[in-house]
């Protein structure tokens, strides 16, 4: 292996495919990071099985070959390589040893072979959609805080896609509270998977906010994420996933209309005093147009009140406030609407115009 490569190529890839690499496990090969100079450009894998992650940038190559090597050490060798400095030069001797250079900074390190490291598995793309890569980033970050952190259900561990003809839906749940995003693509077939949600936030990591288009394709056990030079591979969580379309079905006694920034900042200051080892709550009056915030806890009180456009009976509902703010904060638009039924049932938060997002919240039973 021979290559010339720039250092900020270089650098980005890394910080990619470090993010697939384990950071404990029974194979040692899969602490490293596969390395492939070829004829067109230079491939770097990082893989646990669970996830993978391969980038591919361009170099000059003057001669092919592949290896493997400790992760820790070169991701650390390439992120202190001098940033005045535009080319990174890689070669492989016959000893193996792997040969890092910049500027006047060189590292010298050992290698494994190619042949035992466990490559991204191949997933057709005859089952695919294709999705805008900032759409699939907004789509994910707005519904991956609401997923369940205990496996005695694994299948609310993960973000849940539904892909209609003409629709896609992703979708967060925990038991407590629903998030559910909305948007129009084109898709030839319909397709449903769960993404385990770990890896939906190392996904976070990975896309950006632009306009280009995102291939997903699908196979029996794994979900392919195809981005302009990464291609994200991840295992699929099995299982059946709720029926998440008619949780919001009730009626409503009760409607409010609130600027989003007010209600955060409102429960947010209310949540200072909520102990995290006691079940606390956050209690919203709400009569004559107006909200009227009350938090009491052993720390203290907390009392604030705003005004909203209300059309409905007054009511005095309870909420865990973190489910409240984790919400809020994830919300893009300027206002938002409350639907109400009665304080024991389920609240469903949407924008005031459409449906892109709908978030459901069971409240608080007090007495």
């Amino acid at each position: 292996m021979n290559l010339k490569c720039k250092r900020t190529d270089l650098i980005e890839a890394v910080n990619i495919v470090e993010k697939a690499v384990p950071v404990k496990t029974t194979l040692p090969i899969m602490e490293g990071i596969f390395l492939e100079a070829k004829e067109d450009g230079f491939k770097l894998v990082g893989n646990n099985m669970d996830l993978g992650l391969e980038c591919f940038i361009p170099a000059e190559v003057k001669e092919k070959g592949m290896v493997v090597v400790k992760a820790n050490l070169f991701t650390v060798a390439v992120k202190k390589l001098p940033d005045f400095e535009e080319d990174v030069y890689l070669e492989v001797d016959d000893k193996d040893i792997i040969k890092i250079s910049c500027g006047n900074a060189k590292f010298d390190f050992s290698t494994a072979s190619a042949e035992d490291f466990p490559l991204l598995p191949f997933v057709e793309d005859t089952t695919s959609f294709t999705i805008k890569e900032g759409m699939l980033r907004n789509m994910v970050r707005q519904t991956v805080y609401a997923i369940s952190t205990k496996e005695d259900k694994p299948v609310l561990t993960g973000v849940y896609f539904d892909v209609a003809k003409d629709t896609i839906h992703v979708v967060g749940c925990d038991g407590y509270r629903v998030a559910i995003r909305k948007e129009a693509i084109d898709a030839e077939k319909e397709i449903k998977f769960i993404l385990p949600g770990k890896n939906a936030k190392e996904l976070l990591s990975v896309i950006g906010d632009s306009e280009d288009s995102v291939t997903i394709s699908l196979s029996r056990n794994h979900v392919k994420i195809q981005l302009k030079n990464c291609t994200f591979v991840s295992r699929i969580i099995d299982g059946e996933y709720l029926n998440y379309q008619s949780v919001a079905d009730h009626k409503n006694n009760l409607v409010i209309e609130v600027e989003t920034k007010k209600i955060l900042n409102s429960i947010d200051r209310a949540a200072m005093i909520v102990n995290e080892s006691v079940k606390s709550y956050v209690l919203l009056n709400i009569e004559d147009d107006s909200v009227f915030i009350n938090c009491e806890s052993v720390m203290g009180k907390v009392n604030d009140k705003f005004s909203v456009n209300m059309i409905g009976e007054a009511m005095q509902i309870a909420f865990n406030p973190k489910y409240l703010i984790d919400a809020f904060k994830n919300v893009d638009d300027e206002m938002v609407k409350f639907s109400f039924s009665t304080p024991v049932t389920p609240t469903v938060i949407r924008p005031v115009e459409g449906d892109a997002f709908t978030y459901i919240v069971l409240p608080v039973r007090i007495k």
